[in-house]
């Protein structure tokens, strides 16, 4: 598994669908999840899933507050690194009952 170092704030840009470049000068390009906000309420969350050419990552971006006046997002408060995890895209099969 390998590891990258990517901040809270670059995140937030490639939650936005914005390029990013990480400290080290590698360019991130989103794959999916861009703009995709999950709303709970004053609370929103975005998956974020991102390549460096190489191999693909997930991290999460979080704000709070609302589309009529205005987020806090995370990098406001934390400028550290984000959590990021290496991924692999797969196919799964469901089983559902279904009404006739």
């Amino acid at each position: 598994m390998s590891t990258i170092k990517v901040s809270v704030a670059e995140i937030e840009k490639l939650a936005h669908g914005d390029l990013g470049t990480t400290r080290d000068g590698v360019e991130l390009r989103v794959v999916d999840g861009a703009d995709d906000w999950s709303s709970e309420g004053k609370y929103e969350t975005c998956t974020v899933v991102f390549t460096n050419g190489e191999r693909f990552y997930r991290s999460y971006a979080s704000r709070s507050g609302s589309y009529y006046t205005d987020y806090m997002y995370d990098s406001e408060w934390n400028d550290g690194d984000a959590d990021v995890e290496e991924v692999r895209k797969v196919t799964k099969t469901i089983e559902a009952w279904e009404a006739v």
